[in-house]
């Protein structure tokens, strides 16, 4: 079922837009260490948004027979009767270049032998390393196609690929249980290194080798790429045009400031080649592109769909994403990259007498995070010791405000180094000169 198609059928409306999605989906999955299954999914769908006597109306189905395409566009003037006042404005057509990078034949050809065989190499590998340890995850690969196409003229399709490896680990020694995860992903099987996502995961298996004491106070602290999503997630909460149209984001009147550390810049690109998140056009049809949020420490922007744009009088920054046809629009993140620092991790970390490494915590994201607040039990966390991991450290946690943490008083650095995290982020160690860590740990 082509956008262009479905759009057809409602030239009775004021302004119209339909956005058809196909894709399909094979996965291998292991659990201790085998093979347990595989499956393969196809799903598709449309979605289509009207508006009419400044009513906004939507509906979406999966179901692509001629019958349901009659359904839809009942279920659609149905919905205008009810619908919410609106002011959007759909775009016209706009020049994107393509991105490079996003399909590739060779991975939307990939099938259950082939995933297998690069599942077991992975999972053979750990075994090997830490026999005592459970671990499970899946071997997958998608590809698929969306289009777009809207009554101003404006339209795209676009086609892609997906690969990705991700494993969890569980390892019970009578009442101590550890658990940890590692992900890797890319648009093409090229762009995700195997023995990488073994190492990665290792190193933290025999780091947490012996079970440590952690003296509890305002200590140094270190994020782990993975980690340091509990400092930016609350950021990028308050730099979503959702936050701020609604008034609730503490940025929102905070343009051109200086609101964290000079060393901090933050960026969405929506461009980067071979990247999970990027794409010629984003889900209203906006080009996507490369959206400075923050700079040297300075606000400089948000990220916006059509409808967040308009209200609060800003430009659409191409960041509108569905979730799939049958979801609305709302603004996304595509690609967030976080700049790096001018010194390696290895040398940060040597310069720390005594501190805690933090991988990741328990409950993030729970709670009234906007105003930057957090206060969470560490998950999966290690004494440092001059300079070196010591130990895995158990019930303890932290607390503190992001917005202090990467601020200039309390930000130590950034790593060099800088490194993808579950695929759509790309970013560095963050090194805390004293943070508040509360408790007490268990042998």
């Amino acid at each position: 079922m082509s956008a262009d198609a479905v759009l057809a059928e409602f030239k009775d409306v004021d302004q119209g837009e339909a956005f058809a999605s196909s894709a399909d989906a094979c996965e291998v999955r292991f659990v201790a260490g085998q093979v347990k299954g595989a499956t393969v999914r196809e799903t598709s769908g449309v979605g289509v948004r009207a508006i009419k006597g400044g009513k906004l109306g939507f509906s979406g189905t999966r179901d692509t027979s001629q019958a349901a395409r009659l359904q839809l566009r009942q279920n659609v003037l149905d919905s205008l009767e009810v619908g919410d006042p609106s002011q959007l404005v759909f775009p016209p057509p706009a020049e994107a270049a393509p991105v490079p990078g996003l399909f590739d034949e060779a991975t939307g050809a990939l099938g259950v032998p082939q995933l297998g065989e690069i599942g077991a190499k992975v999972f053979g590998a750990l075994r090997a390393r830490h026999p005592d340890v459970v671990f499970e995850g899946k071997v997958r690969r998608s590809k698929g196609q969306h289009s777009l196409a809207n009554s101003a003229g404006a339209g795209f399709e676009e086609r892609y690929t997906g690969f990705s490896i991700s494993v969890e680990a569980n390892r019970t020694r009578d009442e101590d249980v550890l658990l940890d995860f590692v992900y890797a992903g890319a648009p093409a099987v090229d762009g995700v290194d195997p023995e990488a996502v073994v190492e990665r995961l290792s190193q933290r298996l025999r780091w947490a080798e012996r079970t440590v004491e952690f003296r509890p106070g305002k200590v140094p602290v270190v994020f782990t790429p993975e980690g340091s999503l509990l400092l930016w997630r609350p950021l990028l909460q308050a730099l979503n045009g959702t936050t701020v149209m609604l008034g609730t984001s503490p940025l929102r009147e905070r343009l051109g400031e200086q609101v964290l550390d000079p060393r901090v810049s933050l960026v969405d690109d929506g461009r980067l080649p071979g990247a999970l998140g990027s794409a010629a056009y984003d889900d209203e049809g906006t080009p996507r592109q490369r959206t400075p949020l923050i700079e040297g420490g300075v606000l400089r922007g948000f990220v916006h769909d059509l409808d967040t744009a308009q209200r609060t009088g800003q430009q659409p920054t191409g960041n509108a994403q569905r979730g799939g046809a049958l979801g609305q629009p709302s603004p996304g993140y595509t690609n967030v990259l976080v700049s790096g620092g001018e010194t390696p991790q290895a040398e940060l970390l040597a310069g720390i007498d005594y501190g805690l490494l933090v991988h990741s915590v328990i409950g993030m994201g729970q709670g009234n995070t906007l105003p930057g607040n957090f206060s969470n039990p560490v998950d999966v966390a290690f004494l440092i010791e001059h300079g070196q991991v010591v130990g895995r450290v158990k019930d303890v946690s932290l607390a503190g405000n992001v917005y202090d943490v990467l601020g200039a008083k309390h930000l130590l650095g950034l790593s060099k180094e800088v490194e993808p995290v579950y695929g759509t982020y790309r970013l560095p160690w963050v090194f805390v000169k004293d943070l508040n860590v509360v408790g007490k740990s268990a042998k």
